[in-house]
């Protein structure tokens, strides 16, 4: 990953700080992204829309 300071003075130090904090970020939101096919939430059903006839028939097919 490659910065360049487009105002001001910074540091070698403080551009590799930039550096670290924007990789973990991006790490964390990848494997954030990567887990979420591992939640258990996914395996519920979500709320059924209300009124109809034959509602009641099809709250029995999994959503």
């Amino acid at each position: 990953m490659e910065l360049t300071v487009v105002r001001g003075q910074a540091t070698p130090e403080e551009l590799e700080a930039i550096k670290l904090a924007m990789a973990r970020c991006l790490a964390r939101k990848a494997g954030a992204e990567a887990a979420g096919w591992a939640d258990p939430a996914r395996s519920l059903r979500g709320p059924l829309a209300a009124g109809g006839r034959s509602e009641w028939r099809l709250s029995g097919w999994a959503g």
